[in-house]
């Protein structure tokens, strides 16, 4: 698949393949900000699109857009996410250079399961286009800090579907 965006991205269909390590780190994360929810990409080598094997940690920067601005920015870290949107351009122009592209965002979901909201829906792709050229792993945390689910949701012919997610 060829983007209008630049280079090749075949991971944006699925599926994706996790190294255990991966799938390691991402609960990890969840655990340690639950009742918050944790975020971050995921990279892989762009001569193996499917895979997947670092996880690099992003802050969630709801609750400091929630303070500065509570109408703008309704939700706090308990329900949403909120990326360092510089940062996270200079890691997908980093990734392209270098061979290893961000293929996902991650982001855990507290005490409601692993779905790709209607929020989560409408800032990955606004007006019928991807808002960046990856897909979303979202991980399912719940009380106690307990994982239950992980799941892979790509965007295709204009609706975010389930696509496989595999853990190697």
């Amino acid at each position: 698949m060829v983007t209008d965006e630049g280079p090749e991205r075949p991971w944006l269909e699925g599926p994706l393949a996790l190294d255990r390590a991966v799938l390691e780190a991402l609960d990890a994360h969840a655990r340690e900000c639950h009742p918050e929810e944790s975020c971050g990409l995921l990279v892989g080598p762009a001569a193996e699109p499917s895979r997947v094997d670092e996880a690099r940690r992003m802050d969630n920067l709801a609750n400091r857009e929630h303070a500065l601005d509570p109408e703008l920015f309704p939700r706090t870290a308990r329900e949403a996410y909120v990326l360092n949107p510089l940062k996270v351009q200079r890691m997908l122009d980093a990734g392209d250079r270098e061979g290893r592209p961000v293929k996902a965002i991650y982001h855990s979901h507290c005490d409601v399961g692993a779905y790709f909201s209607p929020e989560d829906q409408r800032f990955a792709a606004v007006d019928g286009r991807l808002t960046l050229p990856v897909c979303y792993v979202v991980t399912s945390v719940r009380g106690g800090g307990v994982v239950d689910d992980h799941k892979l949701f790509v965007y295709r012919g204009g609706a975010w579907v389930e696509a496989p997610l595999e853990v190697h």
